[in-house]
């Protein structure tokens, strides 16, 4: 299929990059999926559950932990400058690890009370160090886009996968039981992080020498929409699946949080990293374009292209039979899951789109315009939800009401992003 897409769009890097990130992100997403019917035997419900928690509070903290000085990596003109901002990314999420590390080691069965997660409060102590990984591997993400890297990204992404389904099945086959995910986890992304920053070790003292060199705080100066605007960006999206899975958790039984969490990981994202991986791409294109004074639409309508062949049957077949196929794959107590799946799937498939679109704000720095409509999204979102939770409703209904809501969002902000592009245009026309 990647073939028959770049055909049709043409013999430019853009489809061939598209083809190695989205071929690699779906080569990654073939281990975990091949395997999880034998983990979902390994592992019960419960245990997927506190693995669910885990990863949303990791990442809601992973996108303040660079204070997203990596997501400018790609912009710079003069590569002293790329370089400045890995060396502050790279401070400021070790300075993350340092800060959150004491409290979550002295403290971490009380935080968990407090916030209501009381099984999160064995495995807190191991979020800074999973924090920390996840953040370098982002990193090195944005440095290799920079350079056009984009095999050693699709590299990262498969060993990833490989490191995190070896040691989930030792894990298992271990009765490790949710710590086992929880290692699983972490071992992944120091695994991508290790294969995707393997080239550049020796430059390391480079980077260091030259932000000693001066022009650190013109840098922090130029790019401060990134820590001012876009982390708290970020940060309100992310929060915002944090709160959903919290609110799951006063709705929910554990079960029904291991089946949310089972949906996670075989649609939502799967559906992110391929959502990523032509997003990397557009990134640093838009950014040139732009540069050039170039219109953005024609290549944001390739990325959607591009995305639409690749998700339309999948999501139409898990819409129309995903309890049926959940329940074949992964055993008939995983059924409900496959139902959460078929409910979700419109939401899902939205957000798989509008991917490329969250670079725009970005390049164009439009970023103030971009948190308010998070922000709109946020309190849309969850106060849906929040009615939902008063009303006495269960689970599903949430389930239900979330699809809709999430789908509108995100239609909605598509809208915006090529409007914006339109009167980018209409502007040099009449400048």
């Amino acid at each position: 299929m990647l073939a028959k897409l770049k055909a049709r769009l043409g013999q430019g890097g853009f489809a061939r990059n598209v083809a190695t990130l989205a071929g690699g992100a779906a080569v990654a997403q073939f281990l975990p999926v091949l395997f999880t019917p034998l983990l979902t035997r390994l592992y019960s419900p419960a245990d997927f559950g506190v693995l669910t928690q885990f990863v949303a509070w990791l990442s809601n903290l992973v996108v303040i932990a660079t204070w997203r000085y990596d997501m400018a990596v790609v912009l710079p003109e003069e590569e002293a400058d790329a370089m400045r901002l890995m060396v502050l990314a790279l401070l400021f999420n070790t300075l993350l690890l340092a800060v959150l590390s004491i409290p979550l080691l002295a403290a971490g069965p009380w935080i968990a009370a407090r916030l209501h997660a009381p099984a999160m409060a064995p495995w807190l102590p191991l979020l800074p160090l999973g924090i920390w990984v996840a953040a370098n591997n982002q990193i090195w993400t944005n440095w290799n886009n920079r350079q056009r890297r984009y095999s050693a990204n699709a590299q990262g992404r498969m060993g990833q996968s490989a490191a995190m389904v070896t040691v989930q099945l030792a894990a298992g086959f271990g009765k490790l039981g949710a710590l086992g995910l929880l290692l699983a986890q972490i071992a992944g992304q120091t695994a991508s992080w290790l294969l995707q920053a393997r080239q550049d070790w020796r430059a390391l003292p480079q980077w260091l020498r030259t932000a000693r060199s001066g022009g650190m705080g013109r840098i922090l100066r130029r790019y401060r929409e990134f820590p001012l605007v876009n982390t708290p960006h970020a940060f309100v999206v992310a929060l915002q699946d944090s709160l959903m899975v919290q609110l799951l958790g006063m709705l929910a039984t554990a079960e029904l949080m291991g089946h949310y969490g089972l949906v996670v990981r075989v649609l939502k994202l799967p559906a992110a990293l391929l959502g990523q991986a032509v997003s990397q791409v557009l990134y640093r294109d838009l950014a040139e374009a732009h540069a050039k004074g170039h219109s953005l639409r024609p290549l944001l309508k390739k990325a959607l292209l591009v995305l639409s062949a690749l998700a339309i049957v999948p999501f139409l077949i898990i819409m129309a039979w995903g309890g049926p196929l959940f329940a074949f794959a992964f055993g008939e107590q995983w059924r409900d899951a496959g139902q959460i799946a078929a409910t979700l799937t419109p939401s899902f498939f939205c957000m798989f789109l509008a991917a490329p679109c969250f670079m725009v704000p970005m390049v164009l720095s439009r970023q103030r315009q971009s948190l308010l409509f998070a922000l709109l999204g946020v309190v849309v979102n969850l106060g849906s939800l929040g009615v939902v939770y008063w009303a006495g409703e269960n689970a599903h209904q949430v389930f239900r009401l979330l699809s809709v809501t999430v789908s509108i969002y995100y239609i909605i902000y598509m809208v915006w992003v090529f409007r914006l592009c339109r009167q980018l245009e209409q502007d040099h026309a009449h400048g």
